[in-house]
């Protein structure tokens, strides 16, 4: 039986040092099919083929050679995995595809990006000899999200709606958050407990909970790209451009704002949750910050997680049932790098098939 050959861009970063940590773990005790072969950072190289032998690479833009000397057993399945961020990894995709490789991801910027290649990947494992792409990590870390809507729509449900909290940090923001104290100071508490991007702007202003909004359209059937998403920023207009530190200095100037809004939610038996929602019917979507009543499942969730609400013609008001929800830890290395792990099983089962 042929090995699923792995080699992880970006082995020494968070969620890819916890998955080269799995993948040996695993090896050693009952994952019969799948070997790691080899990891890289934008520096180097390690062959663990070769006895973890090492060399330098120039930056992000590893070699389709480099890989092979690494995944070289004869009729080798090679699976390419992306935990990188970067957008030079993510443009090697539809080659690597087309060329019979697999890819499993976690890294957004493919799925969620230029659609005309986004499309050129997805139509490469339809060709004959193409890879198949497994993005499972893309959406609520080790959460089976995107499994689940392709299930649906494999076994004929129409998928009408798909809602959350997308983004572990926004979801400890205003799980934490009893609209009373200010705002910023939960801030700066989340950011000094390392909850949120060194400059949290990146997790304020709703880009990330976009790009997976995007990808769970795209996994419904949707045309859209990041363009398409109305986005409501939780930075203030006049703070977008300001130095990381002005902006923690001055966020308290939008703590009146937010308190308004906290009030006024409380006042109608409600809490504000930072969500992303997928309308499909209407081909629209959408990041904002939005009331819940507390008795809906929004309301109740802790700490980081993510919560996911799926209605379709069998599940919801349509189907005379109650909505689907997916909930569990939405960040974190170790649950990340296991919904990678996940997608390198199924890979493994699904060529043995």
């Amino acid at each position: 039986m042929a090995n699923v050959e792995v080699f992880v861009c970006g082995g020494t970063g968070l969620v890819g040092s916890a998955l080269v940590r799995q993948l040996k773990r695993a090896s050693e005790s009952t994952e019969e099919g799948v070997a790691l072969r080899g990891f890289c950072s934008s520096k180097e190289i390690v062959s663990c083929a070769k006895g973890n032998a090492r060399a330098s690479i120039g930056g992000d833009a590893i070699s389709d050679e480099e890989i092979i000397l690494c995944c070289s057993s004869p009729d080798a399945i090679v699976c390419v995995v992306d935990c990188t961020s970067s957008e030079t990894v993510t443009a090697r995709y539809a080659d690597w595809l087309e060329r019979g490789w697999n890819v499993v991801t976690c890294n957004k910027k493919a799925n969620s990006g230029d659609y005309e290649y986004y499309a050129r990947c997805v139509a490469a494992t339809k060709m004959t000899g193409g890879g198949k792409w497994f993005v499972e990590a893309t959406i609520g870390a080790g959460l089976p999200t995107v499994s689940t809507l392709r299930t649906l729509i494999a076994t004929g449900d129409c998928v009408e709606s798909v809602q959350g909290i997308f983004s572990g940090t926004m979801s400890f923001l205003f799980n934490t958050w009893d609209g009373v104290s200010p705002f910023s100071d939960i801030v700066a508490q989340a950011k000094a407990a390392g909850y949120t991007e060194p400059d949290p702007r990146e997790d304020l202003n709703g880009l990330d909970v976009a790009r997976k909004v995007v990808i769970a359209a795209r996994e419904c059937g949707l045309q859209i790209s990041l363009s398409d998403v109305e986005v409501e920023s939780m930075v203030p207009s006049h703070l977008e451009t300001c130095s990381s530190d002005d902006f923690m200095k001055r966020f308290s100037e939008n703590d009146e704002l937010m308190a308004t809004r906290a009030k006024e939610a409380e006042s109608e038996g409600c809490v504000l949750r930072f969500v992303g929602k997928v309308d499909v019917t209407d081909a629209k979507a959408s990041v904002s910050l939005a009331k819940f009543s507390k008795s809906h499942p929004f309301a109740s969730l802790s700490g980081a997680d993510n919560i996911f609400e799926i209605k379709t013609a069998r599940y919801g008001p349509t189907g005379m049932s109650t909505p689907l929800i997916i909930r569990g830890p939405g960040a974190g290395a170790e649950v990340t790098a296991a919904g990678v792990f996940g997608d390198i099983v199924a890979l493994k089962n699904s060529s043995l098939a």
